[in-house]
């Protein structure tokens, strides 16, 4: 709470400055409201002033006083508000100008020393041009919170289509929860449900349209089940007047009415309070409602979802007040000044949404009683971090990430009186449904929904295993349940198989959970739905790797897969997770070939420009040396260019710097990198501009677009490359400038994906990174905080200490032991331990490169397929195609095209019918004596066109090969694909 010494946002009546134009405020903004001030209709307008004296004051100092203002630079960064002191000084420290963020308000806070007196307010602005607002001298004395009240959930919703500072909504839920509820500027939308600032009234006042149930994973996949609930009357509000917490919305309107919602699972309550009586309205876009005034019930359903939201179907609402009331069409009206709305939801029937209430909400449960459960569901989650040594600020971002993470994903099952049930949104049914039950199929079982893998397996789900291993397992089961359903794990689940993004990126965030310790859910079944990702073409777009029919069997994918180059590097992350994970499971023909796999990031890496592109099907690079421009976005890449995908090979560093040239050249690379400025201006294939590339440049950390995920891990490949020490320089200048203005509905430097976003901020914050996710360890990087103290769900405490603030260390010491390594292996940490850091402010040497799948000097060399002239079916490069014998036991000959290199591994792909379940694999010399190589029996193919690998027990160079099939699973056999892996000679 703060005690304002003065104030003045250029209303009328409020302290006048003796300098600038007092005018409407910025013509334009990608996320405020246009021509007012941030808060009230007027701004300063400066244009390059220099140094001037804005108002003359009298305010003598406190211990915890403080200036503050919002700014909005147009021009120039180099502007600040300063304080003219009694004895002539200024106030302490400088401001960064690369904190603040052009085109956009931003929250500027400056401690004034105790004991002083504030003469005057300065502006210094040399050569720049913008607005201020709300310039503010005030006390702001220190809170002591508990963890979850740091959070404020409105962080992340300054945002817009144009410009994300999250992308965010205020969501109030309980951890992992069956529904969002949340209040709404916009209840048309379907995606910017809650904007911070642009959707603003007339007189700049935030204005809520009312609540609504929720469902959405993002802005960009849109929401579903949408209903809404509002209390009558003018709902014109400010921000100071909003309680945004996890377990608590609330709101005082400026009509004197107030709102307070608090969530369970399936369930909420809300608290209307009228000035007078008062009333309250429902409505669904897609749906219908039906009220019962003398019960004060309400019934309904709600169909609404957007183009992603695969597989939704219908949502059943039961509420019931705790009064009688009066009916006026969609709205009910009470004689009374406050009332309490009981309601609850289920995707399986409106009977099933009724005991949902009754069980989580029982009629006579106070408002009090649901928020303090679900307050304490969330402190148990957050309190097991304790940071000493944190800014407030600090406090919000880390806690407010901590909350980001355990939003999502979400459950989709309910407890039912035959057990645990879900409507299944992943098998398809044509059942219609009704206004009281699902025409979906339903399920025993669990259901997990609402996640990006391609954003969530980077740091989210390492955050999961690491903090809570349990939960970490249960939402893995959930997600395996999509597989047992339907055939397939989503890629984005939304809940169903949404067709977006890139990589089937479950493969290696459950194999990374399962390395790391996570258990509590059938690993066998998750590991068989990562083999039918990683071996099978899919049968459609929304599931699936895309180009896989190819890409198995070229090596790389094509220009026929788009965005195929960033297709085939997730490909191989998840490939690399997925031979750990059969190596642990004890299949080692897989673990050998997946591994083999993870290093074909090499065809795709041209050695004339020193990039990852994409190729032509015949091999040929999409571009020639001179074409070539790593800033241009999209082609090859998702989301971003040639630069910012240059180094995702975070499962193979030192490949990686194998192929630049060592790790010098990785270094001076990753130098070029940071210091070539993105600037937002070369769409490339997209044709336009997308809020990706504008907040890439505004971050203005080079190329380095942390505000999108594929970026994420390259700060810490510097370990990579021997020079820890600049990764660690990066991290922190990321820390301290990219997560500011929580205060004002910011926090984020782009999409807050799902918790990812925030993930990222925990783990560098506590000074540590799941850069090779996959494998159960862990890069080093300088802790943000004087102490934290983790809380492992074993009993067992990590402790991560920090000598001093610098962002470089200098020595490491683990349970008293000195530690060169600049990573350090999960079973460590899980254990307990206690990291001591050295930290400084100047770089060091310390820290020995992480391990990488390649080892030594030399740049990976992958298995390669044999060559031969013959281009039948069989060896066509292409699973698409097959060939059908007219027997069971065909017996198939391979003559080598040019010198023979040692096979170690072979793959057959299965046809459509009839596949081989027996077989010798033999070699020659003349084609008249055969040598026996290898020999199978009672093999399986479990999906038709599936690829799968035999590795020999000794590698055999031979100039011609023969399979003899012994036995099929049909009277005719077929086979799409024969090939035989050599490496080099």
């Amino acid at each position: 709470m703060s005690t304002d010494r003065f104030f003045s946002s250029f209303e009328a009546g409020e302290p006048a400055p003796l300098h600038g134009d007092v005018g409407g405020g910025p013509a334009r903004s990608p996320t405020a409201k246009a021509g007012v001030g941030f808060t009230g209709t007027r701004a300063l307008r400066y244009d390059r002033p220099g140094h001037v004296r804005l108002f003359d004051v009298d305010v003598p100092a406190g211990e915890h006083t403080e200036l503050s203002y919002v700014v909005f630079p147009e021009n120039g960064l180099s502007v600040a508000l300063d304080a003219e002191l009694d004895d002539g000084s200024r106030l302490p420290g400088t401001l960064d100008p690369k904190a603040l963020y052009p085109d956009q308000w931003n929250l500027v806070r400056r401690p004034v020393p105790a004991g002083r007196t504030v003469r005057a307010i300065v502006l210094d602005a040399p050569d720049a041009t913008g607005w201020l607002d709300d310039v503010r001298i005030a006390d702001r004395p220190p809170r002591r919170q508990d963890p979850v009240d740091w959070v404020r959930t409105t962080r992340g919703t300054h945002s817009s289509p144009e410009f994300s500072r999250g992308n965010t909504f205020p969501a109030t839920a309980v951890p992992h929860g069956f529904n969002f509820w949340t209040p709404v500027t916009d209840a048309s939308s379907t995606r910017w449900l809650y904007e911070y600032h642009r959707r603003n009234g007339a007189a700049n006042r935030p204005r809520l349209a009312g609540f609504a149930l929720s469902h959405q994973p993002s802005p960009w996949m849109g929401d579903r089940h949408t209903f809404h609930v509002a209390p009558e009357g003018d709902l014109a509000f400010g921000h100071e007047h909003e309680t945004d917490r996890p377990y608590h919305y609330g709101v005082r309107f400026d009509d004197g009415t107030t709102a307070d919602l608090a969530p369970a699972d399936h369930a909420a309550l809300f608290r209307f309070t009228f000035p007078g009586t008062g009333a309250v309205r429902f409505s669904c876009g897609r749906g219908g409602v039906r009220l019962d005034p003398k019960r004060g019930v309400v019934t309904g359903y709600t169909s609404v979802r957007s183009r992603l939201s695969a597989g939704a179907r219908r949502m059943f609402v039961y509420g019931t007040f705790d009064r009688p009331a009066r009916r006026r069409g969609k709205t009910l009206a009470f004689d009374a000044a406050t009332v309490d709305l009981r309601i609850a939801t289920s995707l399986i029937s409106l009977k099933q949404a009724r005991r949902n209430l009754d069980a989580e909400i029982p009629a006579g449960t106070s408002f009090e009683q649901v928020r303090d459960r679900a307050r304490q569901e969330w402190q148990d989650l957050l309190a097991r971090v304790e940071l000493d040594g944190a800014t407030e600020d600090q406090l919000t971002t880390f806690y407010s990430g901590l909350y980001r993470m355990f939003l999502y994903p979400n459950s989709g099952h309910e407890e039912t009186p035959s057990g645990r049930r879900h409507a299944s949104p992943v098998v398809r049914r044509w059942w219609p449904s009704t206004r009281r039950r699902t025409g979906a199929k339903v399920v025993d079982g669990p259901m997990s929904v609402n996640n990006g893998f391609w954003d969530t397996y980077r740091t989210t789900w390492p955050a999961y295993a690491l903090l809570t291993p349990g939960r970490c397992g249960e939402l893995i089961e959930g997600f395996v349940q999509q597989y047992r359903e339907g055939g397939w794990i989503a890629r984005w689940s939304s809940p169903g198989y949404a067709d977006l993004m890139t990589g089937t990126s479950s493969d290696v965030a459950f194999a990374d959970a399962y390395l790391k310790g996570v258990r509590g859910f059938d690993v066998h079944a998750a590991y068989e739905a990562a083999l039918k990702n990683a071996t099978v073409a899919p049968p459609n777009r929304a599931v699936g790797r895309k180009g896989l029919r190819e890409s198995i069997f070229l090596g790389y994918t094509p220009l026929t897969t788009h965005e195929g180059l960033s297709w085939a590097l997730e490909g191989y992350i998840n490939d690399f997770g997925l031979a750990n994970l059969a190596e642990a499971l004890g299949t080692p023909d897989e673990a050998k070939y997946f591994r083999q796999r993870a290093l074909h990031y090499v065809h795709h890496f041209d050695e004339r420009t020193g990039f990852f592109q994409g190729r032509h099907r015949d091999g040929r690079w999409r571009w020639a040396p001179h074409e070539y421009d790593p800033t241009l976005w999209g082609h090859d890449y998702t989301e971003t260019d040639g630069w910012n995908m240059a180094f995702s090979v975070p499962h193979d560093g030192n490949g990686l710097a194998n192929l630049l040239g060592g790790r010098a050249a990785l270094e001076s690379k990753l130098d070029t990198f940071f210091a070539t400025p993105e600037t937002g201006r070369n769409p490339g294939s997209y044709r336009g501009i997308i809020h990706e590339m504008t907040e890439a440049r505004d971050v203005r950390l080079g190329q380095y677009g942390h505000s999108n995920q594929p970026s994420h891990h390259i700060p810490w490949m510097y370990a990579h490359a021997g020079a820890a020490a600049k990764g660690q320089g990066k991290v922190r200048e990321v820390l301290t400038r990219c997560y500011l203005g929580s205060e004002i509905g910011q926090g984020y430097p782009g999409d807050e994906d799902n918790g990812e976003m925030s993930a990222w901020y925990v783990f560098a914050a506590l000074g540590l990174y799941p850069l090779a996710v996959g494998s159960p360890a862990y890069v080093l990087g300088a802790p943000l905080f004087r102490r934290a103290v983790v809380h492992l769900e074993s009993g067992n405490r990590l402790v991560i200490t920090a000598s001093s603030g610098g962002p470089y260390i200098q020595s490491l010491r683990v349970d008293g032991e000195p530690h060169e390594e600049s990573w350090i292996a999960h079973d460590v940490l899980a254990a307990g331990a206690t990291l001591e850091f050295t930290l400084g402010e100047q770089p060091s040497g310390w820290g020995t490169p992480p391990p990488s799948l390649t080892e030594g000097g030399d740049p990976p060399r992958p298995l390669t397929d044999l060559t031969r002239r013959d281009h039948t079916a069989l060896f066509d490069d292409t699973s698409r195609t097959q060939i059908t014998f007219d027997t069971a036991t065909p017996v198939i000959e391979y003559k080598v095209d040019g010198p023979p290199r040692p096979v170690e591994i072979y793959t057959l792909t299965s046809g459509t019918r009839g596949a081989p379940s027996a077989w010798v694999l033999e070699g020659s010399a003349d084609g008249h004596r055969w040598t026996e190589l290898d020999r199978r029996a009672g093999e399986t193919f479990p999906w038709a066109r599936q690829t799968r690998p035999f590795a020999l027990a000794e590698p055999a160079a031979w100039p011609r090969y023969r399979l003899r099939v012994t036995a099929s699973a049909g009277r005719r056999m077929s086979l799409a694909q024969w090939e035989l892996l050599a490496g080099e000679r």
